[in-house]
This record gives C-alpha cells, sequence and structure tokens, in this order.
C-alpha cells in the first residue's frame, strides 16, 4: 500500500503536468510506466488504490482530461506490467482488450442511451470531426490538383491527368456514406470504436512499454516481503525447517545453507550471524517465502500481516510507520471492527499517552516503539524483529530490550529476535547461530588492513582548515507555524586528515549537521565553507555515505556502481580493481550484483566509490549500522588506514562511540542541536 501511495502521487503528477503544462501532453504517456511497473511486481489490489489515488488527485486538480490520462495509463500499464509477470504474450493482450473492448462499448452504450442529450451531442462530435477530416483531405487534393496542373506545362511533360485523385476523391465520398450510414446504426458504431481502440491503444503500450519493463526488471526486489498464496486458517507456529536452504535467482552460492530448525509458540529465539550468513534470507523464509530446497512445514498459513498470523519489524521504522497519528499507525491495516486497546498497547512499549502524537515527531527509538505496538494489534502467533535496535541510540535500545524482553509470556507467541548483539540474544531462551552458513563471501576481517595508496595517496597540507562552520543555525520549515529548530549557532573548524566523531542522540541533529556540510542543505543563518567557499557550491567534495548504504546503491553490479559514483568508465578495470582495493574487497567481487553482497561489503563498495573521486573529506552517518562485530572492527581500522596514512578528513556520525576512540580522536557532542562547550575525546566518553 505504501509503493502504491507513492506511485499514485507520481503519476497524478505527471498526468497534472500533462494537462495544465502547455504543449506536455507527451509526458502523459510516462504514466503508463510507474502504473505498469506497479502490475508487474505486484498484487491487482495494489495497482487499483493506486490508480484511484491518482485519478482523484488529478481529477481534483486538472479536471476529467487529467482523470481519463490516469484511467487510460493505468489500464495499459496495469495489463502491461501483468501479462508480463504471468509470462504471457500478445495474443492475450488482444484477447483481453477484446473483452475490456466490449464491456466498455456496452457502458458507453448504456450510458448514451439513458441521457438523449449527451447522445446527441456525442453523436454530432463524432460527425463533425469525421466529416472534417473529410474535407480536410478532399481541400488538399484540390490544392495538389491545382497546383499539378500549373507544374506540368512548365515542366513540359504533358497535361495533368486527374483520374488517380479523383478515384481517392470518390473513396472519401464512400467513406462518408458509410459513416452517415453508421451514425443511424450508433451503438454498432460506438462498439467497434471502443474495441478497435483498446486493442490498437493496448499493442501500442506492450510493444513500447514492455522494453521499459524489461529494463526495470533488473530492479532489486529479492528481499520483499511478499504475501504467499494460501489457504485455510491463520497458523504460522510451531514452524519446522528441515534441510531449508535459498539461493536467490542468478546467485552463484546459497544465501542459506541447509539449516534444521524448530520455532514453537511462547518461545524466544535469538538469531545471529555474520553479515551473508542469511538471517535476513531466513526471515524471509519465515515469512512465507518457499526455500529453494528443503521443506518447511507449519499447522496453517503463515499469515502475515493479518490476525493471528506473522508480524515483522524491520530496521527501519520509517518504511513501516504509515499513519500520521499516533493512534492511527498502531490500527492501520487492521480489518474493520477489529477491537484494539491502542493506549493498552502504547503503555507496554512506553509510548504511553502518545495517541494523538503526529509520527513525524517521533524520534528513531520512538518512532521503532510504534511498529512494535503496531505488530502486537495484529495479535500475532509469530513476531520476527529483524535488528530493530540498530539504528537507535543508546537510551532508545535499552528502551525496546524492555519492551521485548518478556514479550512471549504476555502474549503468548513466538518471537524469532534477529541481531548482532551477543547481549540481546541473552535475553532469548536460545539462540540460533548461522555464521556457519557464510558461503563465498568475500569478506573482510577485524585483521584487515587496506592497502595503502590504492586510490587516495598522501596529500600536502595536513592540518590546514577544510570545513569552517560560522554561527551555523538550520531551521525546518522556517518561517510556517510548523518551524522546528535542528541546529542553533554551530561553529567549529575540521582540518585536513582530522577524524571527528560528531556524537548525539537521535533527534539531536547530527544528521541535518552532516547534509550542511556535505552542500546537500543550506543552513538557515551562518555559513559552512568548504576551503573557504560556500558548502553548497562544492557538492561532491565532500563525500556522505548515508545510513543505508543500499540505498545509495543505484546500479546493479559492483563495477557499474563504483565506476558511476566516481566518474570514469565501468571497462577501466584496473581502476575499478584499485578503487575496491582501497576499502579492503577483492577485485572479483567486481562482477557481483549489489543484492548479493552482505551489508558490510555495500557500505564498502558506496566508499570505494567515493573516495575514488578524491574527496576532501569523508562523512559517514551510522557507518557501523547494522554490521557484525568482526565487520565493524575491521571497517574501522580501514578507515583509520586511510585517515593516518592518505590524510583523509574523516567525520563519523554515530549516536554510539565504542571501538571509535583510534579513529575520531576529536569529538564534537550535540545535545538538541547545541554543540557542548568543552572539547571532549572519544576515549573521555567511553
Amino acid at each position: 500500500m505504501a509503493q502504491a501511495a507513492v506511485t499514485g502521487a507520481l503519476s497524478a503528477a505527471l498526468a497534472i503536468v500533462s494537462i495544465v503544462v502547455p504543449f506536455a501532453g507527451g509526458v502523459s504517456l510516462l504514466v503508463a510506466v510507474p502504473m505498469g511497473l506497479l502490475g508487474y511486481r505486484y498484487r491487482l489490489r495494489v495497482l487499483l488504490a493506486a490508480a484511484f489515488a491518482a485519478a482523484t488527485i488529478t481529477f481534483l486538480i486538472a479536471g476529467v482530461s487529467g482523470f481519463m490520462v490516469v484511467l487510460n495509463c493505468a489500464y495499459v500499464g496495469g495489463l502491461t506490467g501483468i501479462i508480463k509477470r504471468r509470462g504471457r504474450g500478445t495474443p492475450t493482450v488482444i484477447a483481453v482488450s477484446l473483452v475490456a473492448g466490449v464491456l466498455n462499448g456496452l457502458w458507453i452504450i448504456a450510458v448514451l442511451t439513458l441521457l438523449e442529450r449527451l447522445r446527441t451531442l456525442t453523436i454530432e462530435a463524432l460527425a463533425a470531426n469525421v466529416h472534417g477530416l473529410l474535407n480536410f483531405v478532399s481541400g488538399l487534393l484540390d490544392f495538389v490538383s491545382g497546383l499539378l496542373n500549373v507544374v506540368y506545362p512548365l515542366l513540359g511533360v504533358g497535361e495533368f491527368d486527374p483520374a488517380p485523385l479523383e478515384s481517392i476523391r470518390q473513396s472519401l465520398e464512400l467513406i462518408r456514406h458509410w459513416f452517415d450510414t453508421a451514425l443511424r446504426y450508433w451503438p454498432a458504431l460506438i462498439m467497434y470504436y471502443s474495441v478497435t481502440t483498446l486493442i490498437i491503444v493496448s499493442l501500442v503500450g506492450w510493444w513500447v512499454l514492455g522494453r521499459v519493463l524489461e529494463r526495470l526488471r533488473g530492479i532489486p526486489g529479492v528481499h520483499k516481503l511478499e504475501v504467499p498464496d494460501e489457504t485455510g486458517p491463520v497458523a504460522p507456529v510451531p514452524v519446522t525447517l528441515s534441510q531449508a536452504r535459498f539461493r536467490y535467482p542468478g546467485a552463484d552460492h546459497d544465501a542459506l545453507r541447509p539449516l534444521d530448525l524448530t520455532v514453537d509458540a511462547g518461545e524466544h529465539v535469538a538469531v545471529v550471524g555474520a553479515n551473508g550468513s542469511g538471517k535476513t534470507t531466513l526471515m524471509l523464509l519465515l515469512c512465507g517465502r518457499p526455500p529453494t530446497s528443503g521443506s518447511i512445514e507449519r499447522p496453517g498459513a503463515v499469515g502475515l500481516g493479518e490476525l493471528g498470523g506473522t508480524a515483522v519489524v524491520m530496521q527501519h521504522p520509517e518504511s513501516q510507520v504509515l499513519g500520521t497519528r499516533v493512534a492511527d499507525d498502531v490500527v492501520w491495516g487492521l480489518p474493520l471492527g477489529t477491537q484494539t486497546d491502542v493506549s493498552g498497547l502504547l503503555d507496554e512499549v512506553g509510548l504511553s499517552g502518545m495517541e494523538e502524537r503526529d509520527t513525524g515527531g517521533l524520534s528513531g527509538g520512538e518512532l521503532q516503539r510504534l511498529a512494535v505496538a503496531a505488530a502486537l494489534a495484529r495479535q500475532p502467533g509469530m513476531l520476527i524483529a529483524d535488528e530493530i535496535t540498530t539504528m537507535v541510540d543508546q537510551r532508545g535500545r535499552d528502551a525496546l530490550l524492555g519492551v521485548l524482553n518478556g514479550l512471549t509470556e504476555r502474549h503468548r507467541m513466538a518471537l524469532v529476535h534477529i541481531t548482532h548483539y551477543s547481549s540481546e540474544a541473552e535475553m532469548a531462551d536460545r539462540t540460533v547461530n548461522l555464521s556457519g552458513s557464510v558461503d563465498n563471501m568475500v569478506m573482510v576481517d577485524d585483521d584487515a588492513v587496506a592497502p595503502r595508496g590504492e586510490v587516495l595517496t598522501p596529500v600536502p597540507g595536513i592540518g590546514r582548515p577544510v570545513l569552517e562552520l560560522n554561527a551555523v543555525t538550520h531551521v525546518y520549515a522556517d518561517g510556517t507555524p510548523w518551524a522546528k529548530p535542528a541546529l542553533r549557532d554551530i561553529t567549529c573548524t575540521i582540518n585536513q586528515g582530522d577524524g571527528v566523531l560528531i556524537h548525539g542522540g537521535n533527534g539531536s541533529g547530527k544528521s541535518t549537521l552532516a547534509w550542511i556540510m556535505a552542500g546537500l542543505t543550506e543552513p538557515t543563518t551562518g555559513e559552512c565553507l568548504v576551503d573557504g567557499k560556500p558548502a553548497s557550491e562544492c557538492v561532491g567534495e565532500v563525500a556522505i555515505a548515508f545510513q543505508a548504504a543500499r540505498l545509495q546503491l543505484l546500479r546493479g553490479r559492483v563495477d557499474l556502481e563504483v565506476a558511476s559514483a566516481a566518474g570514469f568508465s565501468p571497462y577501466d578495470t584496473a581502476r575499478v580493481d584499485g578503487a575496491l582495493a582501497a576499502v579492503g574487497l577483492d577485485g572479483s567481487l567486481a562482477q557481483r550484483p549489489v543484492d548479493q553482497l552482505s551489508g558490510g561489503q555495500m557500505r564498502r563498495v558506496v566508499m570505494a566509490g567515493l573516495l575514488a573521486r578524491y574527496p576532501k573529506a569523508l562523512i559517514l552517518d551510522e557507518p557501523l549500522a547494522g554490521l557484525d562485530a568482526a565487520s565493524q572492527r575491521g571497517l574501522l581500522r580501514l578507515l583509520t588506514d586511510l585517515r593516518l596514512n592518505t590524510g583523509l578528513t574523516v567525520i563519523v556520525i554515530s549516536h554510539d562511540f565504542a571501538g571509535l576512540e583510534e579513529l575520531c580522536p576529536r569529538v564534537l557532542h550535540l545535545d538538541n542541536g547545541v554543540l557542548t562547550p568543552a572539547a571532549i575525546t572519544a576515549g573521555e566518553l567511553s
């Protein structure tokens, strides 16, 4: 439904532009692309929801014309996407279009039969269009005939023979007669027009949009939760995996090697393992995806998202919190008439009294607890918590662990907690370690040190100012009733070769400060300078790696991603291999699809592309989030080596500081958008 909302908004915007902007009618053809992608990758109800939302918005802003643009493109795009997904071809397109054309024709005939004035107007409009076209062609023939009567004598080729043009003119009169006769039997004419038009439009859409969807087929969807086709009562536990393994399409190795596992009702099971060991893949299998081999047995249906079924809470709560009000989000998507103790659930997760709060104003930890409350509202037989403490500060982490502790006793359900932290796994009844399932993954352990100087080389000027912030203040929605201060009077200087930790809790302004340093956001007041120039004029000179590495990987393959980010040809294999080597990755990964990488490898690929651009500073937003202990140590060792041996300026944004002492000897502590007055070190913080 979230995909439907976003795609509906995009389709509405395109349709409105095609109607409102002069000579932009061709933009309407683009509306079929997002609609086709929905039909190709999701169920029919998602397409219908997006079409309804887009058509409603477009009608309110652009009128009937925009409304019809959305409906037509939803039909063409949806038809193409669904048929592509089902592996059918052109005969199916023609058959479906024939049926749709007949139904559309019957509907139009019924309306025109009941509404006489509309029927008269429609018939007169059809007659005017056809007669006008025939008159235009007839006039064109007269012009050509007169011109040729003049030109032929001048060229000395004799007299012009008007017989061919007269034959065409007679054909035009015959068409006019046929059409006038057909108007007497207007229902048949309407039916013919409806069927013919729909078949032609559908075939054109199938030919054009089908090729677009082939290009979009490469968009990653391997980790997408899908509701399995199942019948019968919902009963996800106990669930037993017998030698269950899984390999993603096109992969050359198993993501999850054969696994035997049983999860009983009322049991709290922790799943741990290194990055790439198959934790996320196991979550998908528990949610209903069939294994490549082996078997999974349950007493009933998985019931993903249904009452009494399987509920999932993931790392990024922003992708799960859909309601604008806390109470609305708790009951979002529940069947009508479901009795839910919203206040009791919010109290259980530590959000007492927040029913009327705007979800946009919640911290990361509060959003995550709200996602847990919404999952519990479904009274799940099994709750899967996938790295839910990764993106929150220590206070939020403690609160979340307090919610999970004893959850199986209070709700009599199975809890599967996927985590990297051994301290969190100790809370469970038992722990499943998947590290032995790592196969064919090129990992960098904690003893690995990146080769020195393959991409970055030591440069002169160590210690000179790179970033200067002078009285930087930033207010979101400044000048409106919704103004929200994020930073206040930030003044500091960061020199070349510095390692700086910007530390603070969720909502303290860390990410806002990072975006200002990278030039992606301009401060409301004050200035941020990169080598003496405004940061907003130097975008790219300060590289930034975001929290969610996967969202920053825009190409389907590692070499294409690195080359694109760095701005050189992917055929320059030496530069690609050098960039990968600089972040501790083997060149054999160059041809690997990015979706076959572990979380740690994804972060390193992002850094490879950024570092190959020779940035003046590198900002890393929560670089350790989602990494196992070995990957964390390896990444920190890599970054420290780059800073000490190449003079790279490293700025780490984090709510945590464990292990960062060597990489970031200097700390800027943010508290509600304000820097602490005293300079402290990471060692002193720890």
